[in-house]
């Protein structure tokens, strides 16, 4: 059943919708999600990347002789204990212009 309801989403976009590679790069989003609040979770900084140019990162890594393309980037790393940036206020827009409540 798993198996059949993959491809009926898969086959959806391919031939019904016609934006198979838009859909399955919005299925990487819940992953890199999970991989944030992961590193989040042992304490490991991260942030996601998609200010790159994945034509030069794809021929690097030969992801298209792969069947892969690139999509975005995660970063992740322990900060420097004497990272100042890391103590500076944070800017950060009111709660109320971030979230709308439905």
């Amino acid at each position: 059943m798993q198996k059949r309801g993959r491809y009926h989403y898969v086959d959806l976009h391919r031939f019904e919708c016609k934006d198979t590679q838009d859909w399955m790069e919005k299925q990487l989003y819940p992953a890199l999600g999970t991989l944030l609040l992961g590193a989040e979770a042992l304490e490991i900084d991260a942030t996601p990347i998609e200010a790159f140019d994945p034509r030069i990162l794809d021929e690097e890594l030969g992801l298209h002789e792969k069947g892969m393309t690139s999509v975005v980037l995660a970063a992740l790393g322990y900060r420097s204990t004497g990272d100042f940036n890391a103590r500076l206020p944070k800017s950060r827009l009111p709660e109320a212009v971030v979230i709308s409540e439905l």
